[in-house]
Formats: structure tokens, sequence, C-alpha cells
């Protein structure tokens, strides 16, 4: 096995003519590469990324406050059918070749999130949030050659910050890939690397913030108050046990009192974990290389419950 340095997921191409001097600081041992043949990449540079994805989680914990209550843990309680979540990005990630098989980068964005949540039980109910934020964080990539092949290992630790959430949110994403470059034309620096690969995420920590009751309800359950409050009541008069009445009495029933007066004006406190259905995926891709400064790539998650679409475009220089 050959490792060479990963060009932006396509391989260093071996050219026996170089004399020159490699005249740049990164990668280290960058010159023993030059020297050896390979045309190595510029070792700097600045990505710009859209991305959009969207997946159903789930919610193991959860616990509500209303108005000035305290919050009431309602795991045992309350049952969930489909919990959605839409994500969106844009983002710059700056990156540097330490060594022609490892590379280091920063994050930093915007990003929009929209959560929609079926209540199934004790009434049913949808909800939605609608949010936005910032994000940080850092990653680092490992990436070597087999043949005509090359592989790519990926990390990244995101941190978002988004509105009405007391702490940020923290996102762990591990991603591997495998490809191969072909040349495009008679620019030996213009290349098109297709490549297949696996991609999971892990969301930790628990989210607490609060959200008016007139931002988390939709029109269509504001237009069902008098069904979901009737089913409410019948739930409590006839199937809720006398447990369930008096958490019910702390946080639900008020809350449905304000639904069938048609009053969104109280404030939910909420404390919950919420994790991906499915945490690996399948993901293609592809990136077209101009030349030796200009990049653009696409790739999407297909196959698994996570949906995603990264559009990005890359220029490199060296240093």
């Amino acid at each position: 096995m050959k490792l060479s340095a990963y060009s932006q997921y396509s391989q260093f191409q071996k050219n026996d003519t170089t004399t020159a001097e490699y005249p740049y600081t990164f990668p280290i041992l960058g010159n023993k590469a030059f020297e050896k043949g390979f045309n190595i990449p510029y070792p700097a540079g600045g990505m710009l990324n859209y991305f959009i994805a969207k997946q159903d989680v789930v919610i193991p914990e959860i616990a509500i406050g209303f108005n000035n209550s305290e919050m009431v843990d309602l795991t045992e309680l309350l049952e969930f059918g489909t919990v959605n979540a839409q994500a969106t990005s844009i983002n710059v990630r700056p990156d540097l070749w330490v060594l022609p098989f490892f590379n280091v980068y920063g994050i930093f964005g915007k990003a929009w999130a929209q959560t929609q949540v079926e209540l199934t039980y004790p009434v049913s109910i949808k909800a939605k949030a609608d949010l936005e934020g910032t994000s940080l964080g850092f990653g680092v990539t490992g990436a070597g050659g087999l043949g005509k092949y090359f592989f790519v290992l990926d990390g990244n630790w995101i941190w978002t910050m988004m509105s009405n959430f007391e702490a940020p949110v923290r996102s762990y994403t591990f991603s591997g890939r495998l490809g191969r470059a072909f040349k495009v034309g008679k620019n030996p620096d213009s290349n098109i690397a297709p490549w297949i690969g696996g991609m999971r995420i892990k969301m930790g920590g628990v989210t607490e913030g609060s959200i008016l009751l007139n931002d988390i309800l939709p029109d269509e359950t504001w237009a069902r108050r008098d069904q979901i409050v009737s089913d409410y009541y019948y739930w409590y008069e006839n199937d809720a046990t006398l447990p369930q009445k008096i958490i019910a009495d702390k946080v639900l029933t008020p809350i449905v009192e304000r639904l069938e007066a048609a009053d969104g004006s109280g404030t939910i406190k909420y404390r919950l974990r919420k994790e991906p259905k499915q945490k690996w995926n399948v993901i293609i891709g592809g990136q077209y290389q101009l030349n030796k400064h200009h990049q653009f790539r696409a790739e999407g998650g297909i196959i698994g419950n996570r949906k995603s679409l990264l559009l990005s475009y890359n220029y490199r220089f060296g240093i």
C-alpha cells in the first residue's frame, strides 16, 4: 500500500520529471513527497459549504414546565409518533494539510433547524419548533492511496448555539469514503473523483430551553383545539391513573386550558434528550477539480433514514 496525501478526494499523480524544489512550508514532509515525483496539491484552503439534512429522531427523555411551574419528567407518560428534524447550514471551512496524509480544519457557520413532533398519547397533537443559530467546530482528516484508489477517514466536532437553547448542541460526525480520480482533458491538474462511503452522526448531551406556546403549535393544531381539549378531558376522567392526574395537573392541564382559550402567550420550558433514529447512512458523491486552485463538490446521503445534500466550493493556495 502506498500512502499519499488526500488532495480533496483525488490521489497524487506521479510525475517523474519533477526537478524543482518544493516551494511551500506545508505539509510537513511535503518536500520528501515532491522529491519522489508526487504532484502535491496546495496545502491550505478555504471551503464554502451548503448543507441540508432531514431525519427522524427519537426522544428517550423529556421534562416540561409551563410558565413559572417546575419542570416535570413526562418520559413515562407521553408517547410520540413521528419526530422529524431538518437542519440547514451554510459554513466556511479553512483547512491545512499538516502532513501529506493528515489535514486539520475549522468550521464556522450559520444554522437553521426545524423539528416536527407528533404526540400520540395522552392526546393526538402536533407541534413544531423553528430555530436558528451559529456553529463552531473543528475536524481532522486522514487519507491514503491504494493502487488507483483513495480512501478518506474524517471526523468533526461541532457546537451549535441555537435560539431558545440554554447551552450549545454538541454533535460528532464520522465518515469514510472510497473513490478514484480520473483525469479530465489535457490539463494534468484537472480531474473528476467519484466516491462512495458511510456516515455516522451522534448528538450528545441534553437540550434545555424555553419557547412560546404560540411558536410551537402550528395552525392545524389551533384549528383542532376543540377536539384536542375534548380528547384530553376524556382521557383525564376515564383513563388516567391518580399519579398521572397529579403529573398532568402540574403541566398538561394548564397548557390545555390555554389551548381551549386560544391563548398562545404561555411559555413552555423543556429539557429533553433526542437521538437520531438511525445513526448510519450511505453517502455517494464526487468532486470536479478544475485546477489546483478550484474544486467543486457534491455529495448526497441517499440510503438510510437520514437524507442529506452537500454542495461546496474550495479554493486552495500554498503557504
